[in-house]
C-alpha cells in the first residue's frame, strides 16, 4: 500500500506539471511565431519482476512517473496577412531571425518589427527593443520601411538543441552548433507567422490529463484509507 500511495502521489505532482505546460501552449495561441512545447513522461524508478538480483528482465513494475523532458514542436505556423511594412514572416520553420538583446544573441520567429529612432538614425528592434542582425551580425539600419530590409535568417544543425529564453526567444548550446546564414532565405514581407498551437490538440491533451489526475488521486485516497484500516486493525 505505501508503494502504490507514492506512486500515484509522485503521478499527480508530475501531471500538475503537464498541465503547467499545456496551460502555457493554450495561453500563447495567439503569439506570433510561437512554437508549441510537448511533455513527456517517463518512469521514475522500477523493479525487475521474477528476475535475479542485479539482472534485467522484460517484465517491469514501475514506482512512480516524472516529466522527463519538455520538447519545442518546430512546426510552421500558419501566415497571416497583415501588409504592414515592418512585419516579416519565415517561410522555412528551421530558419530563426537573430536579435541582439541585453548583450546576448538569441533568436526567434516572432517578425513584427518596429523603429527604433537614434541619434545616428532609424535601427529595425523588435517589440522589447532588440536589435534585429542581418546576416553579418550587424544591427539593420534602416533608410525607407517602404522597401524590403536585409533580414539576417540563421539556421543550425540541431534545431531541436535550442533553449527557451523567454519573450519567445531561444538561445544556441553546445548541442545546436553554430548559427549559419541562410543565403537566398525566402521571407514574406508584410506577413506574419502565428502560433503553432493547435488548439483541439491541447484541448484533448487537458482532457487526458485531468482523467489521469482524477485516477492518481483516486489511488492516493484509497491507499491512504487502506493504511489507516490496517493501523485500527494492530
Amino acid at each position: 500500500m505505501i508503494s502504490s500511495f507514492y506512486t500515484a502521489a509522485t503521478g499527480t505532482i508530475n501531471l500538475q506539471n503537464g498541465f503547467d505546460v499545456t496551460a502555457n501552449n493554450i495561453a500563447n495561441v495567439s503569439t506570433n511565431g510561437y512554437k508549441a512545447s510537448k511533455p513527456t513522461f517517463a518512469d521514475l524508478m522500477y523493479t525487475n519482476i521474477h528476475a535475479p538480483q542485479g539482472s534485467d528482465s522484460d517484465l517491469k513494475s514501475g514506482h512512480g512517473t516524472k516529466l522527463q523532458k519538455t520538447d519545442t514542436v518546430f512546426v510552421e505556423g500558419g501566415l497571416n496577412n497583415t501588409q504592414r511594412d515592418l512585419d516579416y514572416a519565415i517561410t522555412d520553420p528551421r530558419n530563426f531571425f537573430a536579435v541582439q538583446t541585453n548583450g546576448q544573441i538569441k533568436f526567434t520567429r516572432n517578425g513584427s518589427f518596429h523603429l527604433s529612432v537614434e541619434n545616428d538614425g532609424k535601427y529595425l528592434v523588435t517589440s522589447d527593443g532588440g536589435y534585429v542582425l542581418d546576416k553579418q551580425g550587424n544591427r539593420i539600419k534602416v533608410n525607407n520601411e517602404k522597401e524590403t530590409q536585409n533580414i539576417g535568417l540563421f539556421t543550425f544543425d540541431n534545431t531541436d538543441g535550442l533553449v527557451r529564453d523567454g519573450n519567445n526567444y531561444f538561445t544556441a548550446n553546445d548541442r545546436t552548433g553554430l548559427a549559419n546564414p541562410v543565403p537566398n532565405a525566402e521571407i514574406k514581407k508584410g506577413y506574419l507567422e502565428g502560433s503553432s498551437v493547435n488548439i483541439a490538440d491541447e484541448m484533448a491533451s487537458v482532457i487526458e490529463l485531468q482523467k489521469a489526475f482524477q485516477f492518481n488521486s483516486k489511488i492516493v485516497q484509497v491507499s491512504d484509507e487502506i493504511m489507516q484500516t490496517v493501523n485500527a486493525l494492530r
